[in-house]
């Protein structure tokens, strides 16, 4: 059996949190077939950390505007969506216990500079965690490669003391690619899907027993 990671890194979107409702659904439905496509392709440069999330959607709006006689949603309203999330009450019991087995927990997610704001400043998420990795800070964003050598570059540790869980398994590969240990999690398995899944990198984990 392989040793337990020192550093296990933590998706955030599929993993910790969830979403409220379809983004994709309700921003088509409030504007139109396509729309999301385009919010989602504008936000790249602010997951990146190129430009702020308010200035590409402004930009967006300006030209959806000289399309159409009437846009009905605002920045504002867009910027809400992205706050429109829960933390999953089990998976951060399973985080919790990974900390107390003595293995230190960063976030390694894709958000832009709104999104990091708000989890920090409302949510509180830098008390859950040892540290964090936000894609508009580092500079690159899942799947890069990129990504994850500078964490592996920051925490200067051997890739094979570093885990890494998320959801999709492009950004698993990712993390693999450059020697992490990747897992994927299923986010219909739930609080036993993740321990189950977590268990190669921490075997303590086998003890624990989810409900």
């Amino acid at each position: 059996m392989s040793a337990p990671v020192e550093v296990l890194l933590w998706d955030c979107d599929g993993v910790l949190q969830h979403g409220r409702f379809d983004w994709r659904a309700r921003l088509d439905g409030q504007v139109g077939d396509g729309f999301a496509d385009r919010v989602f392709e504008a936000e790249l440069p602010a997951l990146r950390g190129e430009r702020p999330l308010r200035d590409v959607l402004e930009e967006l709006l300006h030209v959806v505007g000289e399309e159409r006689d009437h846009v009905p949603v605002t920045v504002e309203d867009l910027l809400d969506i992205w706050e429109q999330f829960d933390l999953d009450p089990e998976a951060v019991a399973v985080l919790t216990a990974v900390r107390d087995l003595g293995v230190r927990c960063l976030l390694a997610t894709n958000q832009q500079d709104h999104r990091v704001r708000h989890m920090r400043e409302v949510r509180g998420y830098d008390d859950l965690v040892d540290g964090s990795y936000y894609s508009s800070e580092v500079g690159a964003m899942k799947p890069d490669p990129a990504f994850f050598a500078h964490i592996l570059d920051d925490l200067d540790l051997p890739a094979e003391r570093v885990g890494f869980v998320d959801d999709l398994p492009v950004n698993v590969e990712a993390a693999r690619s450059v020697g992490i240990r990747g897992v994927r999690h299923d986010p219909a398995s739930g609080a036993k899907g993740l321990v189950d899944a977590l268990t190669p990198l921490v075997p303590a984990l086998a003890d624990l027993h989810t409900t």
